[in-house]
């Protein structure tokens, strides 16, 4: 279940999407390697529409915040009242560099940061919808993350991944209307795909939000002890 996002380089993504993409209304993508549920993010709506979203999903007939979701399970999508109909209708992908996981051992939580072996980018595949904000008096656009099992190297830390697309799908997902077709890409990102590695506790702090959030923490092996002499 990722609550924590970085995404701090689109320009591949928007390369692979260019035939897809009709607004970019993000341009220069602002920087941010520690994202945390409700501040903005970028997607691809199935409208053709690129923009910044709220990180958290709350469909139109919310009639409070309390509803939020920030995950949507691929199992049961399409039996949540909540997520149907953006499933059917409102479907977008969301471009990040990488996501945290925390693994648990005695009650201590360490952060792991997870991204692609090869690729600058994960295309997350997500649902999204308007919901009226009463202090802003506008609608903005809201979306959630949809998650599967983890596979088995994540599996490890955590038990759910987001559903990650290839390239090739990108346009079944946003445009299909058979939904067989789109629940079909709901598989299970293979784990030779994907680099995970421990980056500093500085990640559970929300505010902190720096590129080496994403550094990979070294670990000072131990000095070997000097041989005791028998004279």
């Amino acid at each position: 279940m990722p609550g924590r996002l970085a995404i701090f380089d689109d320009k591949s993504f928007k390369e692979d999407s260019k035939h897809l993409i009709k607004n970019d209304m993000v341009g220069i993508l602002q920087k941010r390697y520690n994202i945390p549920p409700t501040t903005p993010i970028p997607a691809l709506l199935n409208n053709g529409n690129y923009l910044y979203t709220h990180f958290g999903f709350l469909p139109s007939w919310a009639t409070s915040k309390s509803s939020m979701n920030i995950n949507a399970r691929s199992e049961s999508i399409y039996e949540k009242k909540t997520f149907r109909e953006a499933f059917r209708f409102k479907r977008c992908i969301i471009p990040i560099n990488g996501f945290y996981e925390w693994q648990v051992e005695d009650k201590e939580k360490t952060p792991f940061f997870v991204k692609d072996m090869k690729e600058d980018y994960l295309a997350v595949a997500g649902i999204w919808d308007e919901y009226f904000e009463e202090q802003l008096n506008m609608n903005i656009v809201t979306l959630a993350l949809i998650t599967c099992d983890a596979n088995d190297k994540l599996g490890e830390i955590h038990h759910r991944m987001p559903v990650v697309l290839e390239k090739k799908d990108f346009s079944t997902w946003l445009k299909s209307d058979d939904l067989k077709e789109v629940n079909s890409l709901f598989k299970i990102y293979d784990s030779s795909k994907l680099e995970l590695y421990e980056v500093s506790s500085d990640v559970n702090k929300v505010l902190f939000d720096k590129p080496s959030c994403i550094e990979k923490v070294v670990k000072k092996q131990p000095e070997p002890r000097g041989q005791l002499s028998l004279f």
